[in-house]
């Protein structure tokens, strides 16, 4: 069986809260702490189909193994819309050969952004974890590497 991309349940929340945890521990946000509330909030969000919180699931024959979050938000400067990720994250022994199924998931966020009236889509690699390939997936997907991200912790 293939695997599927799909929408959220409340049913979710607890593997989404696993897995979430995980990337949390083993990437760069490793010392940010991590909130059960917060999460069951973006699930809860995200099941409602008008809301600007997005999930979608990545299912294999009914095992979840990865999941994408975002949000539509307006910048800050002005009333236009942005749509971007907050996380994009796979079981590390589930990541090979799966860039359709990333693929899928990123132009089911373009498409979703947009039907959100976006003017532009935002996907960024903060995580310290992320694949070789995923960058070079996006640049075929048409988003452009702009800026430098810098951080220090306090």
């Amino acid at each position: 069986m293939a695997i599927v991309v799909r929408n959220p349940s409340l049913d979710d929340y607890a593997v989404i809260n696993t897995l979430g945890k995980w990337f949390q521990e083993n990437s760069n946000f490793k010392n940010c702490g991590w909130s059960d509330g917060k999460v069951y909030g973006l699930v809860k969000a995200a099941v409602d189909p008008e809301s600007d919180t997005l999930i979608l699931i990545a299912e294999d024959e009914g095992e979840v193994i990865g999941f994408f979050i975002g949000r539509v938000v307006e910048y800050f400067f002005s009333d236009k819309k942005i749509a971007e990720d907050l996380v994009m994250f796979f079981k590390p022994d589930r990541r090979d050969g799966i860039g359709s199924v990333i693929s899928k998931i990123i132009l089911g966020f373009q498409l979703w952004a947009t039907s959100k009236g976006v003017h532009e889509v935002s996907v960024g690699i903060t995580s310290g974890i992320a694949g070789d390939g995923y960058k070079k997936l996006l640049k075929r997907h048409g988003f452009t590497e702009v800026g430098v991200l810098l951080k220090t912790e306090v």
